[in-house]
């Protein structure tokens, strides 16, 4: 076990009382054996910080049914609800506990969390300031408080718990990010780049403060094909051809001794010699190039401000798309670092493509220039809407894109970075957008993971639709809660012909 989960676990198990009523073992032993509920919930961490969450899930209701007023297990129980996305059900048996056990210091601090994701900033704030009257060096909730003080517009007080976390816990990974999203609200890139920066170091540089992380225990077939071709096109660029090449060649040769499921987007772990094999480069940011500002404005000096503007608000909830959005220097440095840098490091997507995130070395100076850019550019559409998120994504035309989904902000900047000649249908390759948005009263994972759900929701709404086809340097602005997809994708083989987009969000959706 980890350190990371080893704290984890110590965190959720010592609030346990120590009693003795008996609880039914979850093992299907023959010799089932009784234990008492501290072992029982033990035994439910386990599980839980493993990510079993169906059997930490069955032991919880066990010992409820042995005791239901256990307040850990209530507690824990909620845990799994948020979790899921059953955001109501987490209140309510948090909410439980604490009626039970008043001087819960991490039942308050999930409470709150639960209550954010309902859209209760107000009510979220309280729940961690209970939890810090409790337990003052409480760096997780300095945090998570400074998110929902964040969200209220309270800035200077979201940036004050920031500093109170990371001086309780300064390796807080997530702190860093999370405090870098803010700074940036407030003007302050510079800073932001910083600790977006920290977040990197601390979670995949050379000591990683979590070497057991799923991203560097787990591969897909997609991904191991993606790094092999980004070596080689790194070995192509120089000066580190020949570093480059090795690399190709180890991770070939890792390659052959794996059996790949028949589904190349299909997560399966690393055998131990291949991820000590592995372990200096795999999932980390061994080539990130610099990519700063460029002289000027990032965006096309020809772009006609006054009818894209009046296009956007055109569609009844505001959406537009248009051509040669970036400047040459800027399409062309921000190329070298989608296609240079190693921070291609998230592989769960169902399409099996692959994502960079700020907080694992996207984060650069010129991205954050487009974003400051386009709202100068543009302030009749983005208002005072802050960038509250930025990811770019890699395809591979073989697998599939985005299925349908809203975001959780404002305004949506979707723009993409491939040359056209990759794309060998002009007509599609690029976005569709539909004229529904999400229901404000959905959470997240029902406008954003609930495909099935918003096809029917659509189709009972009449729902129509704008089709933009793929275009090198064209952009996408559109209402954030409008539900979109990627449209089919068939690009040419090879690593530099893959689809690159990068989306950015901004203000809240709600605003």
């Amino acid at each position: 076990m980890n350190r990371a989960e080893k704290r984890r676990q110590r965190k959720l198990s010592k609030k346990a009382a120590r009693v003795t009523k008996p609880v039914q073992s979850a093992s299907s032993s023959p010799d089932q054996q009784t234990l008492t509920i501290q072992q029982a919930i033990d035994r439910a961490v386990q599980h839980h910080n493993a990510g079993r969450l169906p059997e930490a899930e069955s032991i919880y209701q066990q010992i409820l049914q042995a005791d239901p007023n256990q307040p850990v297990a209530l507690h824990l129980l909620g845990v799994i609800a948020h979790q899921m996305g059953k955001y109501d059900i987490a209140v309510d048996l948090i909410t439980k506990a604490l009626a039970i056990k008043p001087d819960y210091a991490d039942a308050h601090s999930n409470l709150g969390n639960a209550l954010k994701e309902l859209g209760k900033p107000d009510e979220a704030v309280a729940s961690y300031h209970k939890a810090l009257a409790i337990k003052p060096d409480y760096a997780e909730a300095h945090s998570n408080l400074g998110i929902a003080l964040k969200e209220l517009g309270k800035l200077d007080e979201a940036v004050a718990s920031y500093h109170k976390a990371l001086a309780i816990k300064p390796d807080y990974a997530e702190a860093h990010s999370n405090f870098a999203m803010t700074l940036i609200s407030c003007g302050r890139q510079s800073e932001a780049l910083g600790h977006f920066q920290s977040h990197l170091d601390i979670e995949r540089g050379d000591n990683p403060i979590n070497p057991q992380h799923e991203s560097f225990r787990f591969i897909t077939k997609a991904k191991m094909n993606h790094d092999i071709e980004q070596f080689k096109y790194l070995a192509s660029l120089g000066p580190e051809t020949e570093r480059f090449l090795v690399l190709a060649k180890l991770y070939e040769a890792i390659d052959t001794e794996i059996d790949w499921p028949n589904v190349e987007n299909m997560k399966i772990p690393l055998r131990d010699d291949h991820r000590q094999r592995l372990q200096p480069t795999y999932n980390r940011p061994i080539h990130i190039p610099e990519t700063p500002m460029v002289t000027g404005s990032s965006l096309s000096s020809d772009l006609d401000v006054k009818k894209i503007t009046a296009d956007y608000f055109t569609h009844a909830s505001g959406m537009t798309f248009f051509d040669d959005l970036l400047c040459p220097d800027a399409l062309a440095s921000l190329r070298r670092l989608l296609l240079g840098g190693t921070m291609w490091f998230d592989f769960k997507y169902k399409g099996g493509y692959l994502g960079a995130m700020l907080k694992d070395g996207l984060a650069c100076p010129l991205l954050l220039q487009i974003a400051d850019d386009l709202c100068q550019t543009f302030p009749d559409i983005f208002k005072n809407h802050h960038l509250n998120q930025l990811w770019a994504y890699k395809y591979d035309s073989r697998l599939a894109g985005i299925d349908v989904h809203a975001d959780f902000a404002a305004i949506n900047v979707n723009f993409w970075v491939t040359s056209d000649k990759a794309n060998l249908n002009p007509e599609t390759g690029g976005l569709v957008v539909y004229d529904v948005g999400a229901p404000l009263d959905w959470n997240f994972k029902m406008y954003n993971e609930n495909a099935k759900g918003i096809r029917k929701y659509l189709a009972d709404h009449e729902s129509g639709k704008i089709v933009v086809p793929y275009g090198e340097n064209r952009i996408v602005l559109f209402n954030s809660n409008l539900f979109h997809e990627t449209d089919a994708i068939d690009f040419k083989p090879g690593y530099e012909n893959r689809r690159i987009n990068i989306t950015m969000l901004f203000g809240k959706r709600t605003d």
